[in-house]
C-alpha cells in the first residue's frame, strides 16, 4: 500500500505531502491541485513500466505508432513550478507480501532536472528499505561534478553488512537507475537484498490504474476475451462478460447495479455484431433491454468502477478521477459503500478525488481525506489533511461537514491560519451562520 507522497517543485506544489490509506479522498476546487497529484502518480507509475524520461513525461508510441502513454499533462515546459529548474517526487509503500512476511516500508526518491531545451535528466535517486540502502546515486563521498551530464553514479550495498557499498557503477541519466538496477540484475551478481528490494517496488509500481471514464468509449463494443478495462472505459462490454462466468461475481456485478438503477436489471446480454465484436445489453425486470449504446452516462460510470473492481485482472492501486461524476445524488451512498468494501476487504487501494459535499459527508473516516487548495497571492498549491485543518474536528461536533465544505470554510479558515486572508461572510444566512461558527 502507498503510505505518502512527498513532492517538491512539482508542478503547482512548492512543498507538498499527502498521506495514503486504503481509501483516500481529496477535495478542492477547480484549479486547485487534484490532477497534479494524479500527474505526480503517473510519473511513479510510468518509470515502473520502464519508460524514459522523455517518454514519461511526453509521449510513448508502440511499435505499430500506436500511443501507448499519454504523459503528463504540459509535459516537460510545465513538469517544474515556475521558476525553477527541477522537482523532486518522494514515495513511500509497503509491498504486497504473504501474510506471514515480516512488514517493510520502502521509501522511493527521485530529482529530475529539466534543462533549458525540455531535456530531462535524472540528478538524483535512491531506495531505501526500512533504513538500509538499496541503492543511492550520489554518496556523500562522490564528487557529482567528475560526471558528465549524460551519467550518474550509483552505489550498491555488497555483501551481508548493507552500510557497506560497492564499487561504483554509472549509469545513464536519461533513465531511472531504478529500471536500468533492474536489467544489472539479470547479468551480474547482485545481492539478494538488492534484487528483492527493486523487484518490491516495481511489481507495486506497475499495479496503478488511472481511471478517468469517458461515456463514449465506453459505449463502443469489444472483442471478447478482452479482459483489461482501459483508463477510458473502453472494453467494458468484454469485461463484464467476463466477469459474469463466474456466478458468484456475476451475482455481486447484478446486485450492486441493481440498486443504482430505479428498475430492477435481472440479466446481462452480449450481443454479437458483424465483426465479432459484443455489446452490453441491461435486461430490466419488465423484460424491457437498454443497450450500453441507450444506457445513462451514470448508469455506465458505475458499471466501469464494478468491472475495473471485479474483472479478472484488477489492479491493487486506483486513481479514480472525479468519481461522483454522473452519479445521482441519491445514489451517492451506494458508491461510496462500494469503494469503502472493496478498499477494506478486497486489499484494494483506492485514491479518488471529488467536488461533491455528498461525498464527503457519506466519507465514514476521514483520516485519509486531504484539501488542496490555493492562497491568494502565493504561487503555489497546497495541501492539507482534514484532521490536521484547526477546529475541524471540534466545529464537527455541530456542524455538517458537507455544509462546511460547500460554504468555502476549509479553504478560508487556512487561508485565515496562514494569514492570508480574513473570515469571509457568506451571502446566504445560512452559510453565514455556519462560518460564524466556524471561526468562533
Amino acid at each position: 500500500m502507498l503510505t505518502k507522497l512527498t513532492l517538491k517543485n512539482f508542478k503547482g506544489f512548492r512543498e507538498a505531502e499527502l498521506k495514503l490509506g486504503p481509501l483516500s479522498l481529496v477535495i478542492g476546487a477547480n484549479a486547485s491541485g487534484k490532477s497534479n497529484l494524479r500527474d505526480a502518480l503517473r510519473f511513479i507509475h510510468g518509470i515502473a513500466r520502464g519508460y524514459s524520461l522523455a517518454e514519461v513525461i511526453g509521449e510513448k508510441y508502440g511499435e505499430g505508432g500506436y500511443r501507448e502513454w499519454s504523459g503528463l499533462r504540459g509535459g516537460a515546459r510545465e513538469v517544474c513550478r515556475t521558476g525553477t529548474n527541477a522537482f523532486t517526487i518522494v514515495l513511500e509503500f509497503q509491498p504486497t507480501r504473504g501474510a506471514t512476511s515480516i512488514p517493510v516500508t520502502y521509501r522511493y526518491s527521485i530529482v529530475v532536472e529539466i534543462a533549458g531545451t525540455s531535456v530531462a535528466r535524472v540528478t538524483a535517486e535512491s531506495l531505501y528499505r526500512d533504513d538500509q540502502i538499496v541503492f543511492d546515486s550520489h554518496p556523500e563521498w562522490e564528487e557529482p561534478e567528475q560526471w558528465d551530464r549524460q551519467h550518474i553514479a550509483l552505489r550498491l550495498p555488497t555483501g551481508e553488512n548493507y552500510r557497506r557499498m560497492g564499487p561504483k557503477i554509472v549509469a545513464l541519466a536519461h533513465q531511472p537507475a531504478l529500471t536500468q538496477i533492474r536489467a544489472l540484475a539479470k547479468q551480474q551478481d547482485v545481492e539478494w537484498m538488492v534484487k528483492e528490494s527493486v523487484e518490491d517496488t516495481l511489481t507495486e509500481l506497475e499495479a496503478m490504474r488511472f481511471v478517468d471514464f469517458v461515456p463514449e468509449a465506453m459505449r463502443r463494443p469489444s472483442l471478447p476475451g478482452q479482459i483489461v478495462l482501459s483508463d477510458q472505459g473502453e472494453n467494458l462490454s468484454s469485461v463484464l462478460q467476463a466477469i459474469c462466468e463466474n456466478i458468484q461475481s456475476k451475482d455481486a456485478l447484478l446486485s450492486w447495479i441493481r440498486q443504482l438503477t430505479p428498475m430492477d436489471v435481472t440479466e446481462f446480454d452480449f450481443v454479437s455484431d458483424t465483426q465479432g465484436k459484443i455489446l452490453l445489453q441491461l435486461i430490466e425486470k419488465d423484460g424491457r433491454t437498454i443497450s450500453a449504446y441507450s444506457a445513462s452516462d451514470g448508469t455506465l460510470r458505475f458499471l466501469g468502477v464494478l468491472a475495473a473492481f471485479l474483472g479478472p485482472k484488477p489492479a491493487r492501486f486506483y486513481f479514480l478521477e472525479e468519481i461522483d461524476t454522473g452519479i445521482h445524488p441519491a445514489r451517492l451512498f451506494l458508491l461510496m459503500n462500494l469503494l469503502e468494501i472493496r478498499s477494506r476487504n478486497s486489499g484494494l487501494q483506492i485514491f479518488s478525488t471529488t467536488h461533491s459535499p455528498q461525498m464527503l459527508r457519506l466519507l465514514r473516516d476521514l483520516s485519509f481525506a486531504s484539501l488542496t487548495y490555493r492562497v491568494e497571492g502565493v504561487s503555489e498549491t497546497r495541501i492539507k489533511s482534514l484532521p490536521d485543518i484547526p477546529k475541524l474536528m471540534e466545529v464537527l461536533k455541530d456542524s455538517d461537514i458537507a455544509r462546511l465544505y460547500e460554504g468555502g470554510w476549509m479553504e478560508q479558515t487556512m487561508f485565515f491560519e496562514e494569514g492570508e486572508s480574513e473570515p469571509f461572510e457568506l451571502e446566504s444566512e445560512e452559510a453565514g451562520r455556519v462560518n460564524e461558527e466556524g471561526f468562533k
